[in-house]
C-alpha cells in the first residue's frame, strides 16, 4: 500500500492534536479537582468560623487573654489545695528493720496508754494493743514488705488516738486498721467471673498511671460525752492530716431518765398485766398509773427536781469509720530524718543488747 507524503503529514498531525487533546482534558480534570477541594476546604473554614462567631466566647484577642488568665487561676488554685492537703503526709523509713519497728509499737503503746481518760485515769484499759495485738501485745515480728504500710497505718492510729485524747473522751474501746480491707476482698472474690475477666482486660489495655493518693481505713470505737463528741468531730476536720469520717454512729450505753422513772419495774408490770384476765386490766392500769406518778414525785425529789442532768448522763457509744489520704507529696525532711534517726537509735540499742 502506497502512502503518500500528504496522508503521513496529515496522520501526524491528527496523532499529535490527539496527544494535545488528552493532555488538555488532564489537565481539565485536575483543575475541575482541585477547584471543588479548593471549594469545600472554603464551606468548612467558613462553617468553622461561624460556629466561632456564634460562640459564647468571642474568638478574639480579649478571649485568649481571658482563657489564658482562668488556666493560670485554676492552677494555682488546685498546686495550693494539693499543698494544704498532703501538709499531713507521712514520711516513710526505708532504713527500718522489723525489730526495731516492733519495738517502737510497744514504746508508743506504753506512751498512748498513759494519755488521759476515764479508765482509771487512762484513756484505754490495761494491755489494749492500739489494733496490733500480735506487735504490741504478742511476740510476733512484722513481715519486711510490710513495713511501710505499717508505719503509714501506726502512724494514723497514733495520730488519731492523741486526737481523741486531746478532746477529753472517756475510753478508747477498738481501733482497727484496715477494718474494711477484709469485706472488699470478700466482695472482689464473689463477683461474677465474666465480670472479673472483664476488669483484667480493661486493666491490662489502660496506661498503668500512679495514683493520686493512698487511702487506709481505720475502725474507731471510743466513749464519749457530748462535748467531747463535737470536739472530736471538729478536730478531725480540722487535723493537718487529710480525715475523712466516713461512718459515725453514736447512743447512749444507759437511759438515766428511764432509770429514774424506774423503767425496769414498769416494764415488769406491764409484763405481769398483761397475763391478768379481761376483767382485771381496767384496775391493774389505774394500779400502774399511780405508781409511775409516786415514781416520778420520788425520783424528783431526790434529785432535788432534776430527773435528768447531762453532767451525770452515762457518755455515748462512738462506732466509726475513718479513712487517712496520703498524697505523697507532703512528707517533710525532717520527719525522713526523724524517723532514720529513731531506726538507728533502735538498731544500736539492740547490737549493744546482744553484746552484752
Amino acid at each position: 500500500m502506497n502512502i503518500s507524503k500528504n496522508q503521513i503529514v496529515m496522520l501526524s498531525i491528527g496523532g499529535a492534536a490527539l496527544v494535545v487533546s488528552v493532555v488538555l482534558g488532564v489537565l481539565a480534570f485536575n483543575a475541575y479537582s482541585a477547584k471543588s477541594e479548593a471549594a469545600e476546604a472554603v464551606e468548612s473554614d467558613s462553617s468553622a468560623v461561624r460556629s466561632l462567631l456564634g460562640a459564647a466566647i468571642s474568638p478574639d484577642a480579649a478571649s485568649v487573654a481571658a482563657v489564658k488568665k482562668n488556666c493560670d487561676a485554676l492552677a494555682g488554685w488546685t498546686e495550693a489545695a494539693i499543698s494544704t492537703a498532703s501538709a499531713g503526709d507521712r514520711a516513710i523509713a526505708t532504713d527500718v528493720n522489723e525489730a526495731a519497728f516492733k519495738q517502737k509499737l510497744v514504746d508508743d503503746a506504753h506512751a498512748l496508754s498513759d494519755l488521759p481518760g476515764g479508765v482509771n485515769g487512762k484513756i484505754v484499759r490495761p494491755d489494749f494493743p492500739f489494733g496490733f495485738p500480735d506487735f504490741v501485745t504478742g511476740d510476733k515480728l512484722p513481715e519486711k514488705d510490710k513495713l511501710p504500710q505499717l508505719q503509714r497505718q501506726w502512724s494514723d492510729i497514733r495520730t488519731i488516738v492523741e486526737i481523741l485524747a486531746g478532746c477529753g473522751i472517756v475510753e478508747v474501746v477498738r481501733v482497727e486498721p484496715s477494718a474494711l480491707a477484709a469485706k472488699q476482698q470478700a466482695q472482689a472474690e464473689a463477683a461474677p467471673k465474666d465480670l472479673k475477666k472483664s476488669k483484667k482486660r480493661r486493666k491490662k489495655d489502660a496506661v498503668e498511671e500512679k495514683p493520686a493518693y493512698t487511702e487506709e481505713k481505720y475502725a474507731i470505737d471510743f466513749r464519749a460525752k457530748p462535748a467531747a463528741l463535737v470536739k472530736v468531730l471538729n478536730a478531725l476536720a480540722t487535723s493537718e492530716r487529710f480525715i475523712v469520717v466516713e461512718s459515725f454512729d453514736f447512743a447512749r450505753e444507759g437511759d438515766m431518765i428511764g432509770k429514774a422513772l424506774g423503767e425496769g419495774d414498769k416494764k415488769g408490770a406491764a409484763e405481769q398485766q398483761s397475763s391478768r384476765p379481761r376483767r382485771k386490766r381496767r384496775g391493774a392500769a389505774e394500779a400502774e398509773f399511780g405508781a409511775d406518778a409516786a415514781a416520778q414525785d420520788v425520783a424528783a425529789g431526790a434529785d432535788n427536781g432534776v430527773v435528768s442532768d447531762p453532767a451525770k448522763e452515762e457518755p455515748f457509744l462512738v462506732r466509726s469509720i475513718v479513712a487517712t489520704y496520703d498524697f505523697g507529696l507532703g512528707a517533710k525532711a525532717s520527719d525522713a530524718a526523724d524517723a532514720g534517726e529513731t531506726a538507728a537509735a533502735e538498731g544500736e540499742k539492740e547490737e549493744k543488747e546482744g553484746e552484752e
